[in-house]
């Protein structure tokens, strides 16, 4: 979908505003339902023609700023290099301790070759025998239990050693994986912190709390020159498209950087949205906020 440029010079009058939130449109299909405008008439008074969806696409690429934005962050980026381990031999209430001393909420297990062997979280020690959360069956439920689980659960809450407790089936991640990807992965995992391999030999960890961090350092990039108020106008046209349903009506115009937006939306929820979408976009300077909700009785 193609936004094209609103043939009218001026805002969106109450009228228009309420005859939108009515579903009372007069765009005759769906290219028109973002529409740039009041800019075209002053832009042809100075004796510039309206570019279109291609040339300010190739100005954005060619800005002087655009070839040193940075590339998308990685997990080399943001990951612990000095990791904390321990070896198969390692006891576990020295583990435990370490664990408690250090603030983190998992261990990995590595070999003598620095491969990564297993990794020990706090789920791995909350069943155990020292204080008495290891696991209780009725009599009646052993006859009929499975012996080699049974006896593999007696040693993960009654064994010593780091080998004793220890998962073995770890969920890794590469130095030359994604942010977005790795993210995922913590969500749907339900993962704290993730060891960091190159091959099978540890080299480091990466922790939600090292996304944090990432955020915390984030800083918007600066240009060397601003962007021109087409090139904010057409990134902000697909920011704003990529976030509102194809039904709605939106109009935004962009003079010197600052922002004209108007329309009526159906949720709160969208609007915060767009005005996010908006805000996060380069060069944009301040916002005329004239979204509306729709009334809710109106189908």
């Amino acid at each position: 979908m193609i936004a094209r440029y609103h043939q009218s010079t001026e805002p969106l009058s109450p009228h228009r505003l309420l005859s939108l939130a009515l579903g009372q449109s007069s765009f005759p299909d769906d290219s028109s339902r973002i529409a740039p405008m009041p800019w075209r008439l002053k832009r042809e008074a100075l004796g510039r023609s309206t570019p279109d969806k291609s040339q300010v696409q190739n100005n954005w690429t060619q800005h002087p700023r655009a070839a040193t934005l940075p590339s998308p962050l990685t997990v080399a980026d943001v990951m612990t290099r000095d990791v904390v381990s321990v070896s198969t031999a390692t006891p576990v209430s020295e583990i435990a301790s370490l664990m408690a001393g250090k603030r983190i909420s998992s261990v990995p297990v590595v070999g003598v070759d620095g491969s990564l062997l297993g990794i020990i979280s706090e789920g791995d020690l909350i069943r155990r025998a020292e204080i008495g959360t290891e696991r209780r069956r009725p009599w009646w439920r052993r006859i009929f239990a499975d012996i080699e689980a049974e006896a593999a659960d007696y040693v993960r809450s009654h064994g010593r050693k780091a080998r004793h407790v220890m998962t073995p089936e770890v969920v890794t991640a590469t130095e030359d994986k994604a942010l977005p990807d790795l993210a995922d992965i913590m969500e749907k995992r339900r993962l704290k912190r993730l060891p960091v391999v190159r091959g099978k030999r540890l080299v480091g960890i990466v922790s939600r709390s090292d996304l944090v961090k990432a955020v915390a350092r984030h800083r918007a990039p600066l240009f060397a020159q601003p962007p021109t108020d087409d090139a904010i106008l057409q990134d902000l046209m697909d920011r704003v498209k990529a976030v509102t349903p194809s039904h709605l009506v939106i109009n935004i115009s962009v003079h010197r950087g600052n922002v004209d937006i108007a329309g009526v939306l159906d949720s709160t929820a969208e609007r915060e949205a767009v005005l996010v979408a908006v805000e996060n976009t380069p060069g944009v300077r301040s916002i005329q906020n004239r979204l509306i909700l729709r009334p809710r009785s109106v189908s």
